[in-house]
């Protein structure tokens, strides 16, 4: 793939964020969406992307992440790959939190706001150019919850005991769809947001 992937990610429940990604991880362009008006401000920040370069591929956080911004940001994908007939990539969200991560950090844990109290954690671990998980995602309780011994972790929200990465957030995305556009693509039918938790009448999407 020579183009450009447009990546989505609206897993989180303080910022969204779309980017143009160059199909090598290089970022080409990004906005930042502020606040939770994802309805009036996802249709602006998609548009402006797709006035710099015509994608080739769509790419998607898939979860998991804030339930309500995950379903809006996964139909706007799949408008897109549905309207421009484009593969359409599936991205963990946690993967891309872990992207964040100093590059000199061989074993990286990956954590995320899960609202209700809780915390999202995976670990990873270097794998010459990229990040391989070896544990998660899972859901945890931030009282109990402590880096894995020789772990560098890293967030891009406001969590104590890890790294702060938001600088890094676009980057990160970009380089996660590039890996995600590596893979084959997801089916454009019947998809479905991660959830992790206790309520069983939740959906349980594909866990990527």
């Amino acid at each position: 793939m020579s183009g450009p992937i447009l990546a989505i990610d609206t897993s989180s429940r303080r910022r969204a964020l779309c980017v143009l990604a160059a199909a090598d991880g290089g970022l080409l362009a990004a906005r930042r969406l502020e606040g939770r008006h994802l309805d009036r401000t996802l249709p602006a920040a998609l548009g402006a992307l797709l006035g710099e370069s015509a994608p080739t591929a769509v790419a998607v956080v898939l979860g998991p992440g804030s339930y309500t911004g995950l379903r809006v940001g996964i139909a706007a994908a799949l408008g897109l790959a549905h309207a421009r007939d484009l593969p359409l990539h599936g991205i963990a969200a946690l993967d891309a939190v872990a992207r964040a991560a100093p590059p000199q950090a061989a074993l990286v844990e990956a954590v995320a706001d899960a609202g209700r109290g809780a915390l999202y954690a995976a670990r990873y671990q270097r794998d010459g150019g990229g990040l391989r998980r070896t544990d998660g995602p899972r859901r945890v309780d931030p009282g109990a919850w402590r880096p894995a011994p020789g772990h560098v972790a890293v967030t891009l929200d406001a969590l104590d005991g890890a790294l702060p990465c938001d600088d890094r957030a676009a980057a990160a995305l970009a380089e996660a769809a590039a890996a995600a556009a590596s893979e084959a693509p997801l089916p454009r039918a019947g998809l479905e947001p991660v959830y992790l938790g206790g309520d069983a009448s939740a959906p349980s999407g594909p866990r990527v």
